[in-house]
């Protein structure tokens, strides 16, 4: 399961970066904020307004060696993540996928799994190479990470070149104390998951109460995703399903999206858990005017008993 990653470096060489000028970063003061028994943690992060985003297209031209379209300096020709710092990289993991530190964090620090394959594309559902590389990253760091994925622009994905997120769990200094990812609450508690359509699977329910290999990962993500693509009446031809995908160590949940935004105004996957990224006050006073669980039931589709 080792990948010969030591956190700490990891972190040395974020913070490094963010002294260089090369990754905008800046702790921020999460704000709280409760709404129909759901707790939401907005992290508040000016940089994000700078944050280049992906056309709303799944169309994939292989560039030639001329092409213009495509920047010199990226993972690969057909690549539109920038490589403009030989320390973005850290290392290569499974021979598969480019461990890359996140130029627009909101946390210290934030990771991408890229594939080394540039023309693989976001709209492309994750596949098993993707959750071993995903599953050995989150067991490799020192604190609890989890891993996220957002199938799509409709999903929250802001660049085409396919890529997992690894980013520090709930209990990192960059969260509130006590704040978690609705499929943790406790039973009992006075917080309760929002009227939001998910589909999820806790290992402690597995035969032997976890997961035993990587292919068990990948059969539990393609059952999740045809829960989701048949609530979302996707046909198996259509190329793009749009979803918000999370794996922590205890579970995995996958979220169908109807549609990007509403009043101008989206979530990616953390998002849709509850942690909730925006570059400015006026969108926190956004989504508290339409009510953040209502955002996340527009953004997904309600539950049949909501």
């Amino acid at each position: 399961m080792s990948v010969g990653l030591n956190h700490a470096e990891i972190c040395a060489k974020f913070d490094r970066l963010v002294s260089d000028g090369i990754i905008a970063y800046q702790p921020s003061k999460p704000v709280l904020v409760a709404d129909k028994g759901m707790m939401f943690c907005f992290h508040v992060v000016q940089s994000l307004k700078n944050k280049p985003q992906a056309e709303d297209t799944i169309t994939v031209v292989k560039p030639t060696s001329t092409d213009s379209g495509f920047l010199s300096g990226t993972f690969g020709p057909g690549s539109d993540i920038l490589r403009d710092h030989p320390d973005v990289c850290i290392t290569i993991v499974n021979d598969t996928h480019y461990l890359v530190i996140n130029k627009f964090p909101v946390l210290r620090p934030m990771l991408l799994l890229l594939t080394v394959d540039s023309y693989r594309r976001q709209h492309e559902p994750l596949d098993l190479e993707d959750l071993d590389a995903g599953w050995k990253m989150m067991h490799a760091m020192e604190e609890e990470h989890y891993v996220f994925f957002n199938c799509t622009v409709t999903a929250g994905s802001s660049r085409a070149h396919k890529h997992l997120q690894v980013v520090p769990a709930p209990g990192h200094e960059g969260y509130p104390e006590g704040f978690r990812f609705f499929p943790d609450y406790a039973p009992g508690s006075d917080a309760s998951p929002p009227p939001l359509l998910h589909f999820i699977q806790r290992f402690d329910e597995l035969p032997g109460g976890q997961i035993k290999d990587s292919a068990q990962l990948l059969e539990i993500y393609s059952r999740l995703l045809q829960q989701a693509r048949d609530a979302l009446n996707i046909s198996e031809s259509e190329a793009a399903r749009p979803h918000n995908f999370a794996m922590t160590a205890r579970w995995m949940i996958v979220i169908p999206r109807s549609t990007k935004s509403i009043h101008g105004i989206t979530a990616n996957t953390p998002g849709m858990l509850g942690s909730v990224y925006i570059s400015n006050q006026e969108q926190l006073d956004e989504w508290k005017a339409i009510g953040p669980t209502n955002v996340l039931t527009a953004l997904g589709l309600p539950c049949e008993n909501s």
